[in-house]
This record gives C-alpha cells, structure tokens and sequence, in this order.
C-alpha cells in the first residue's frame, strides 16, 4: 500500500452529506450551527464525508440523530449511514488496521498551487514554500546546519577533504550554491573545481566513471582555460602541480567539489586522498576537496578498501528538520514578508512532522522525510487541498487527507 493511501486510510469517514442536504433543501451553514462545527469542519463531513480527528464516532451518530429530527425519512438516511450497508459490504471504520502501517513517507515532486489556493492565501507574487532559495534570506541555517556549512568552508580554505552526506532534498545543492555566491560577492580568492558529474556512475556497465585523469584535467582546465594537458600519466601529475603552485603562490585557495559522489568509483575515492596529500607547498594543502552525494556515500568511505586513504576525510550530515520544522517553516514565511499562522496551525504542523515521520520499531530509528525540499513540496500540497476543502488555515485534517497523487479540486 502507498504510504499516501495509508494515511489517508487512517482518517474516520463516512459517506458525504452533500446529497441528503439538498434533497431535504438544508443548508450546510445550518448543519454546521446545529452540529456546533466549524465552517471548515462541516464543509469537510458535507462534501469528503470526512469525520473530525476527535471522537469521530460520535460526531456522527449526532449528525445521523440531527437529520432524523430535522424529517430526513429512514430511506434517505441509508445513503449516508454507515450501519446501512449491502451484504457483503464492511463498513470503512472497520477495516482500518489496529496500527498506522509502518509504511516510508513518500518523496513527492513540487505540486502547481492552484488558482482558489493562490486567491485564499494571497500568493500572486510568490509561494514562501516554493522549494528553490532565491535570495540570502531564504536560507534556513539551524546551529546544526551552521556547523554543516563552516565545515565546507573549511575544506576550502583550509584544504581539508570533506563529505557532505544528505538524502535529495536535504539542501546539499542549496549549500553548494550560498558558498559559491558568497566567493563571488565577497570576492574571495577561492577557485571552485567541479568535474562534469553527467552520467557518471561508480562501474563502466551503468555509465561514465569519474576517473583520476579526469580531475587532473579539471583542475587544469579551472587555472588555465587553454592548458595542453599532457597524456602521459607522471607529466600530467607534475604538470597540474605546477599549475597549482602559481596560483597558490597569487595566494589563490582552491577547492574540488565532486557532486554526485556517492556514485564516484572506490579507486577514483583513494586516489583523491593521495592527490590532497600530494598537491602541498611546503605545509600548506593547495587543495581542498569537498565531496556531496547520498547517504550510499557515507557507506562506501567506511569500506575496509576505502577507509584507510580516508581515514582523516570529515563527515557531516545533513539531518531532517526534526524538532526545526516549526522553526524552518516560520523562517519561510518571515522570508516572504508573511506570518506562518496565516497558512498553518500549530497543531497542523506536528500532523506535517507524524505524517513524515515512521516509527519503525522499538530498536529502530524512526524514519523521517522532513527535509527542506520536501517539506516545501508538502505545505505547498496542504496549501491546494485547504483551499479545495474550504478550510481557512492548513490544520491538523487537512494534512491527514492531503493526497500526492490526486488533484485538488479548483484546477
């Protein structure tokens, strides 16, 4: 089952009111008066059957007693009440699971808001949970994140060798971004080093791997645009050397960043220590490595065939929001000018933290998708299916019933 479809299971329902009401010409302001519901409650039971998070049970034996008072005959009655059913027919409450499946929260891709969302929340000149950082001030930067990014800094002007680790989405491009706007505007003299990633992969089987001759060519190619890079595998080691020292002694630092690393072959991985030991002038490193990939990263630089060459290479993990959620998401909005209480509720926001996250077991960790991009890509969905539910704010039933794979309705 679709983590998606089990959430939603989960959630108490009943067959919508919608048709009773109008063949009984009641309206849905008077049953929301007469059931003591919210506007966006009562729209929510009348339209998607879906029942409040609390004492769902109940709320509906109310709404079927109200109906009956109000004249509603027995027969209309059985469309909507759930004891009513055809031979052979369970009921939906009853076949809900004793336990949330233990099923991974899905990675989604950026949904479009739809139009009643951008009319209901203001949005006509920008999404505050649009997933791209498009200025400094977009930049989230919790004391763990903080750390993360000196420790790439670091690597840069300190020569050092650095693994970024962090699923899609953890922000490990937005970081790679803000270090290299920061070279540009403050006009440091760091010159950034990036091999062609495209198509690269670890065995010659599922694509291109990144060789040794291709870093050495990168870094030529990054100091001198018309270098003649020698073929011969010795002559070509003394030429890049040479390029190096010229440049370090313009005091220039420089810095190799391999994207995608995780797919990086493991001789290419021990001889990027050798070529970090190697490139020194004096006791000065003239070249920093920084390496980005998935978690497989972290993995393959603890192999035993590995290790040992990078044995002194830092690790750093870009970790889920976690407890940093409510603090991530009010940073968004303050970025954009807004108040995060005009799209979400605090109760809203620990549905969004459970509804990412997986408990797995008592001697497991839970899992959690609560990672910048997705997390954007989530609020951004909520924002649609409050807006398609006539609900004012994302609250906790609006998370619950947000599905991925279906379009709201207003598009």
């Amino acid at each position: 089952m679709p983590a998606a479809a089990s959430a939603s299971a989960a959630i108490p329902c009943m067959p919508p009111l919608a048709p009773v009401l109008q063949q009984h010409e009641i309206t849905q302001a008077e049953f929301a008066r007469a059931m003591g519901l919210s506007t966006a409650a009562a729209c929510r039971l009348v339209k998607h059957g879906l029942l409040p998070a609390r004492r769902p049970g109940d709320v509906r034996r109310r709404a079927l007693d109200w109906l009956k008072a109000r004249g509603v005959p027995a027969q209309a009655l059985k469309q909507v009440d759930p004891a009513e059913l055809h031979p052979g027919e369970v009921a939906l409450e009853a076949q809900q699971p004793t336990e949330t499946p233990k099923e991974e929260p899905m990675l989604i891709p950026e949904p479009i808001l739809i139009p009643p969302a951008v009319e209901q929340f203001k949005l006509h000149v920008r999404n505050p949970f649009h997933g791209e950082v498009m200025q400094d001030a977009d930049m989230f930067t919790s004391g763990e994140i903080g750390y993360i990014h000196q420790a790439a800094w670091q690597a840069a002007i300190g020569g050092g060798v650095v693994a970024v680790v962090g699923q899609s989405g953890a922000g490990k491009t937005t970081m790679l971004d803000a270090m290299r706007e920061k070279i540009v505007r403050e006009h440091l003299p760091v010159v950034c080093i990036r091999p062609s990633v495209a198509a690269m992969e670890d065995s010659e089987s599922r694509g291109t791997p990144l060789r040794t001759a291709d870093l050495y060519i990168a870094i030529a190619y990054a100091l001198d645009k018309k270098a003649r890079v020698p073929q011969n595998a010795q002559r070509r080691s003394q030429f890049v050397r040479e390029l190096l020292e010229e440049s370090t002694k313009q005091e220039r630092r420089h810095l190799l960043i391999i994207e995608e690393a995780h797919a990086t072959p493991t001789t290419t991985l021990n001889q990027l220590k050798r070529l970090n030991e190697e490139m020194r002038l004096g006791r000065r490193y003239m070249l920093g490595v920084l390496l980005m990939g998935h978690p497989e990263l972290e993995k393959k630089l603890t192999r035993h065939d590995v290790r040992e060459s990078m044995q002194r290479t830092s690790i750093v993990r870009l970790n889920p929001l976690g407890a940093h959620l409510g603090a991530y998401l009010q940073h968004r909005a303050k970025a954009a000018g807004r108040a995060l209480d005009e799209f979400i509720t605090p109760e809203g926001i620990d549905e969004l933290r459970t509804r990412l996250t997986v408990q797995r077991g008592q001697n497991t960790a839970p899992l959690s998708m609560l990672y910048p991009l997705n997390v954007n890509n989530w609020m951004t969905l909520c924002l649609n299916t409050a807006a398609s539910l006539g609900a004012p704010r994302i609250d906790r039933d609006v998370v619950r019933v947000a599905q991925p794979d279906v379009m709201p309705q207003g598009v």
